[in-house]
């Protein structure tokens, strides 16, 4: 049961799970915020304005354009996207390059996946 109240925790609203994916990747590249928005949206001063602003937010679209970046591993050291940015990327509905699994998680998966193929009983099956 869970309970609702003055003590349960809020959800995090996009912009700061945003600001969470910027940190991890800026500490992971050792670059600031205005490189990341330079980099993903083309406006380097993007988190500025947002930090700047009391009550500012951002469009589907600005979201949806981060996301893609931060979940790609190309713009990560070694490839290795931070939980920070998978987190945003699921939320704001955008899917890795090649619906990748996670490293350890390739169990249970249909080999014929993405192909019509389909998983019964424990094993794959090609969908009529």
């Amino acid at each position: 049961m869970i309970r609702r109240g003055m003590n349960a925790p809020q959800p995090l609203s996009l912009e700061d799970r945003l600001r969470m994916a910027c940190a991890s990747w800026c500490a992971a590249n050792e670059a600031k915020p205005g490189r990341l928005g330079r980099l993903a949206i083309n406006d380097g001063g993007f988190f500025t304005r947002l930090e700047n602003n009391p009550g500012a937010s951002t469009t589907t679209a600005t979201l949806t354009r981060f996301a893609e970046f931060l979940a790609d591993p190309a713009n990560w050291p070694g490839g290795l996207v931070a939980e920070e940015a998978k987190a945003l990327a699921h939320v704001v509905g955008v899917t890795p390059a090649g619906g990748a699994v996670s490293p350890g998680k390739g169990d249970g998966i249909s080999p014929v996946a993405g192909r019509g193929g389909a998983v019964v009983g424990g094993s794959a099956e090609q969908a009529a």
